[in-house]
């Protein structure tokens, strides 16, 4: 059942394509090349240490708000009420939708995780725990944009919260910068990059995180 679906949403989506080819890899794409233009005066450490910060904030500003715009029109009443005459389930739908995002953002993580390996090399990685942390980054964001979309049931109130919400994540994160302010644990994508940069030899492994992520 969830392959038709996701069949069906990439079919859905060539209403959207050009807004998708923008948000999903024209933009992220030129950040990153516009931030590895400016690398000259730093070390590999500092490289990976932004690029790092690129792929989850790439990821927070396509795969959440995309994400969020979609299921939101989903739980819309009047689409609810359509899926209700059809066979698949709306769980069945949300996750169609959660996998394809997923596959569509997929070439810009891979895209930074092999800049970051281009200059820092794999000695210092530690692969299966990489591929853990980018695994628990997908669910949280999916399961905040599923949240946040469910919640708000219409597409166009969606756009204006995720035209606000990215940029107050990222803002209060360090993304672009260092910091080791234990406030900024509060904010999930905190939680998130530590896990990434712990993963690949930027930061050793603090219990710090997690602490304030289950308080």
């Amino acid at each position: 059942m969830i392959r038709p679906l996701i069949g069906m949403e990439l079919k859905g989506m060539r209403l959207y394509r050009t807004f998708l080819f923008v948000n999903l890899l024209l933009m992220p794409f030129a950040l990153l090349f516009m931030m590895l233009m400016n690398s000259s005066s730093r070390t590999p450490e500092d490289i990976s240490y932004l690029v790092s910060g690129f792929i989850v904030v790439s990821l927070v500003s396509s795969f959440l708000g995309t994400l969020t715009n979609r299921v939101s029109n989903v739980f819309e009443p009047s689409v609810l009420e359509l899926y209700s005459t059809l066979p698949p389930r709306i769980s069945a739908v949300v996750l169609a939708q959660f996998l394809t995002y997923s596959l569509l953002v997929l070439p810009q993580v891979l895209l930074g995780l092999a800049v970051i390996v281009y200059y820092q090399g794999t000695s210092r990685i530690n692969i299966p725990l990489l591929i853990l942390a980018l695994s628990l980054t997908f669910l949280e964001l999916g399961a905040l944009a599923v949240s946040i979309g469910a919640k708000i049931g219409n597409p166009y109130k969606a756009m204006a919260v995720t035209g606000i919400l990215p940029w107050l994540l990222v803002v209060f994160s360090p993304a672009y910068y260092r910091s080791s302010s234990p406030v900024l644990y509060l904010n999930p994508i905190t939680f998130l990059l530590s896990c990434i940069r712990s993963t690949i030899g930027l930061q050793s492994v603090s219990p710090t995180p997690c602490l304030f992520r289950w308080l």
